[in-house]
Protein backbone atom coordinates (compact mmCIF):
# COMPACT_ATOMS: atom_id res chain seq x y z
CA UNK A 1 0.00 0.00 0.00
CA UNK A 2 1.44 3.29 -0.98
CA UNK A 3 1.07 6.50 0.88
CA UNK A 4 -0.60 9.38 -1.01
CA UNK A 5 -0.55 12.83 0.53
CA UNK A 6 -3.92 14.34 1.42
CA UNK A 7 -3.53 17.29 -0.98
CA UNK A 8 -3.88 14.97 -3.97
CA UNK A 9 -7.52 14.17 -3.10
CA UNK A 10 -8.73 17.69 -2.39
CA UNK A 11 -9.52 18.73 -5.98
CA UNK A 12 -11.40 15.50 -6.63
CA UNK A 13 -13.43 15.99 -3.42
CA UNK A 14 -14.30 19.51 -4.46
CA UNK A 15 -15.41 18.35 -7.90
CA UNK A 16 -17.69 15.73 -6.34
CA UNK A 17 -19.23 18.33 -3.99
CA UNK A 18 -19.96 20.80 -6.79
CA UNK A 19 -23.39 19.74 -7.93
CA UNK A 20 -25.35 22.98 -8.17
CA UNK A 21 -24.72 26.24 -9.91
CA UNK A 22 -26.23 29.67 -9.47
CA UNK A 23 -28.70 30.40 -12.31
CA UNK A 24 -27.83 34.10 -12.24
CA UNK A 25 -24.03 34.21 -12.13
CA UNK A 26 -23.42 30.55 -13.17
CA UNK A 27 -20.74 29.80 -10.62
CA UNK A 28 -20.34 26.28 -9.27
CA UNK A 29 -21.35 25.87 -5.65
CA UNK A 30 -21.26 22.98 -3.19
CA UNK A 31 -24.43 21.00 -2.61
CA UNK A 32 -26.58 22.45 0.18
CA UNK A 33 -25.68 26.09 -0.46
CA UNK A 34 -28.74 28.18 0.27
CA UNK A 35 -27.59 31.56 -1.00
CA UNK A 36 -25.12 32.45 -3.74
CA UNK A 37 -22.12 34.29 -2.22
CA UNK A 38 -21.72 36.42 -5.36
CA UNK A 39 -25.24 37.68 -6.17
CA UNK A 40 -27.05 36.75 -2.92
CA UNK A 41 -29.77 34.86 -4.82
CA UNK A 42 -31.78 32.34 -2.76
CA UNK A 43 -30.92 28.92 -4.22
CA UNK A 44 -33.08 26.69 -2.03
CA UNK A 45 -36.81 27.27 -1.92
CA UNK A 46 -37.81 26.68 1.68
CA UNK A 47 -40.02 23.63 2.13
CA UNK A 48 -41.96 25.51 4.79
CA UNK A 49 -42.87 28.17 2.25
CA UNK A 50 -44.17 25.61 -0.24
CA UNK A 51 -46.12 23.77 2.47
CA UNK A 52 -47.57 27.00 3.84
CA UNK A 53 -48.60 28.15 0.38
CA UNK A 54 -50.30 24.80 -0.29
CA UNK A 55 -52.22 24.94 3.00
CA UNK A 56 -53.24 28.55 2.34
CA UNK A 57 -54.42 27.67 -1.17
CA UNK A 58 -56.44 24.75 0.18
CA UNK A 59 -58.08 26.94 2.83
CA UNK A 60 -58.92 29.61 0.25
CA UNK A 61 -60.43 27.04 -2.12
CA UNK A 62 -62.53 25.56 0.68
CA UNK A 63 -63.69 29.00 1.81
CA UNK A 64 -64.56 29.98 -1.77
CA UNK A 65 -66.48 26.77 -2.31
CA UNK A 66 -68.48 27.20 0.89
CA UNK A 67 -69.15 30.87 0.23
CA UNK A 68 -70.23 30.62 -3.39
CA UNK A 69 -71.87 27.19 -3.51
CA UNK A 70 -74.89 28.55 -1.61
CA UNK A 71 -75.16 31.51 -3.94
CA UNK A 72 -74.98 29.30 -7.03
CA UNK A 73 -77.62 26.98 -5.58
CA UNK A 74 -79.88 29.93 -4.80
CA UNK A 75 -79.54 31.22 -8.36
CA UNK A 76 -80.30 27.80 -9.84
CA UNK A 77 -83.32 27.40 -7.57
CA UNK A 78 -84.54 30.90 -8.45
CA UNK A 79 -84.34 30.13 -12.17
CA UNK A 80 -86.31 26.92 -11.74
CA UNK A 81 -89.38 28.65 -10.23
CA UNK A 82 -91.31 31.36 -12.10
CA UNK A 83 -93.57 33.99 -10.49
CA UNK A 84 -96.76 32.41 -11.94
CA UNK A 85 -95.70 29.10 -10.33
CA UNK A 86 -95.22 30.84 -6.99
CA UNK A 87 -98.60 32.59 -7.25
CA UNK A 88 -100.46 29.41 -8.21
CA UNK A 89 -98.88 27.44 -5.35
CA UNK A 90 -99.60 30.25 -2.88
CA UNK A 91 -103.23 30.51 -3.95
CA UNK A 92 -103.66 26.75 -3.54
CA UNK A 93 -102.08 26.82 -0.08
CA UNK A 94 -104.10 29.85 1.05
CA UNK A 95 -107.37 28.36 -0.24
CA UNK A 96 -106.59 25.14 1.66
CA UNK A 97 -105.90 26.94 4.92
CA UNK A 98 -108.52 26.39 7.67
CA UNK A 99 -108.57 30.17 8.32
CA UNK A 100 -109.93 30.88 4.81
CA UNK A 101 -113.65 30.27 4.27
CA UNK A 102 -115.30 30.09 0.82
CA UNK A 103 -112.76 31.87 -1.42
CA UNK A 104 -114.34 32.87 -4.73
CA UNK A 105 -111.40 34.54 -6.49
CA UNK A 106 -107.81 35.64 -6.03
CA UNK A 107 -105.85 38.69 -7.16
CA UNK A 108 -104.06 38.36 -10.48
CA UNK A 109 -100.28 38.34 -10.88
CA UNK A 110 -100.27 42.06 -11.71
CA UNK A 111 -102.20 42.83 -8.51
CA UNK A 112 -100.01 40.64 -6.31
CA UNK A 113 -96.65 41.43 -4.76
CA UNK A 114 -94.03 38.68 -4.97
CA UNK A 115 -90.78 39.07 -3.02
CA UNK A 116 -88.05 36.49 -3.49
CA UNK A 117 -86.37 36.22 -0.09
CA UNK A 118 -83.78 33.56 -0.80
CA UNK A 119 -83.38 30.54 -3.06
CA UNK A 120 -86.38 28.74 -1.64
CA UNK A 121 -88.61 31.26 0.12
CA UNK A 122 -91.06 33.81 -1.24
CA UNK A 123 -93.29 36.40 0.40
CA UNK A 124 -96.56 36.84 -1.46
CA UNK A 125 -99.05 39.65 -0.77
CA UNK A 126 -102.43 39.78 -2.47
CA UNK A 127 -106.13 39.46 -1.83
CA UNK A 128 -108.96 37.02 -2.26
CA UNK A 129 -112.69 37.52 -2.42
CA UNK A 130 -115.07 35.36 -0.47
CA UNK A 131 -118.69 35.18 0.64
CA UNK A 132 -119.83 35.12 4.23
CA UNK A 133 -122.50 32.68 5.39
CA UNK A 134 -125.04 35.48 5.02
CA UNK A 135 -123.98 35.95 1.39
CA UNK A 136 -122.10 39.24 1.80
CA UNK A 137 -119.00 39.81 -0.36
CA UNK A 138 -115.77 40.19 1.54
CA UNK A 139 -112.25 41.08 0.35
CA UNK A 140 -109.36 39.81 2.48
CA UNK A 141 -105.71 40.75 2.16
CA UNK A 142 -103.27 37.92 2.66
CA UNK A 143 -99.57 37.96 3.42
CA UNK A 144 -98.02 34.53 2.96
CA UNK A 145 -94.50 33.16 3.19
CA UNK A 146 -94.09 30.04 1.08
CA UNK A 147 -91.14 27.72 0.69
CA UNK A 148 -90.30 25.44 -2.22
CA UNK A 149 -88.20 22.41 -1.27
CA UNK A 150 -87.66 21.22 -4.84
CA UNK A 151 -90.77 19.05 -5.04
CA UNK A 152 -93.52 20.55 -2.90
CA UNK A 153 -94.60 23.93 -1.59
CA UNK A 154 -95.08 24.64 2.11
CA UNK A 155 -96.94 27.51 3.74
CA UNK A 156 -94.66 28.90 6.46
CA UNK A 157 -96.75 31.88 7.55
CA UNK A 158 -100.15 33.29 6.67
CA UNK A 159 -101.63 36.56 7.89
CA UNK A 160 -105.12 37.70 6.90
CA UNK A 161 -106.77 41.11 7.09
CA UNK A 162 -110.41 41.75 6.15
CA UNK A 163 -110.80 45.06 4.31
CA UNK A 164 -114.25 45.21 2.66
CA UNK A 165 -117.65 43.80 3.34
CA UNK A 166 -120.71 44.56 1.27
CA UNK A 167 -124.19 43.49 2.35
CA UNK A 168 -125.79 40.53 0.62
CA UNK A 169 -127.47 41.41 -2.64
CA UNK A 170 -125.55 44.71 -3.23
CA UNK A 171 -122.31 45.49 -4.99
CA UNK A 172 -119.08 46.51 -3.32
CA UNK A 173 -118.87 49.76 -1.42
Amino acid sequence: MSYVPRRAFEPRDRIEKVVISCPTCEIALPNGTRRCPMCQRNLAVPVRLIGGAAVLLLVLLLFGFLRYSGRIKNKVDALAVTPPDVLAATQTLVAGSPMVKNPTGFSSLSQTSLEHWDGRRWRVSGYFDSRTEAGAAMRTLYFAVVQYNGRTWDLEDLQLQNVEVSPAGTGRK
